[in-house]
C-alpha cells in the first residue's frame, strides 16, 4: 500500500517527469497529445459540416419551394383564358381566332 502511495505521491508533485524511463517518452507523449488535439479539432471541423449540411438542405428545400411557385404562377398568367382577359382589360383590340388552327403536314 505505501508503494502505492508514493507511486500517488510521485504522479502529484511531478517527480515521475524527472524519471529517467519517462524522459525517454517524451517525444511519444508529445506525439500522442498532437493526436488527441486533432482528433478533438476533427471532431468540431465534422460537427460545423454537418451543421452547414443542414443549413444548405433547408435553403435547397426553400428555393424548391420558390421555384414551383414561381412556376404555378407562370403557368396560370400564360394560360390563354388570362392573356385574353388581361387584353381586354387594357383595351386591346385584339380577340381570340374563331377559326380553328390549321395543321400543314
Amino acid at each position: 500500500m505505501d508503494k502505492r502511495l508514493s507511486l500517488l505521491q510521485k504522479i502529484l508533485n511531478g517527480d515521475i517527469f524527472r524519471n529517467e524511463k519517462v524522459a525517454q517518452q517524451y517525444p511519444l507523449m508529445v506525439l500522442i497529445g498532437v493526436f488527441i488535439f486533432v482528433s478533438i479539432l476533427m471532431g468540431f471541423v465534422s460537427e460545423w459540416q454537418y451543421v452547414r449540411i443542414g443549413a444548405l438542405k433547408k435553403e435547397l428545400h426553400d428555393a424548391r419551394n420558390e421555384e414551383l411557385t414561381i412556376s404555378s404562377e407562370l403557368v396560370n398568367s400564360t394560360r390563354q383564358s388570362t392573356i385574353a382577359r388581361s387584353l381586354k382589360e387594357n383595351g386591346s383590340t385584339l380577340r381570340e381566332a374563331n377559326t380553328p388552327v390549321i395543321v400543314i403536314k
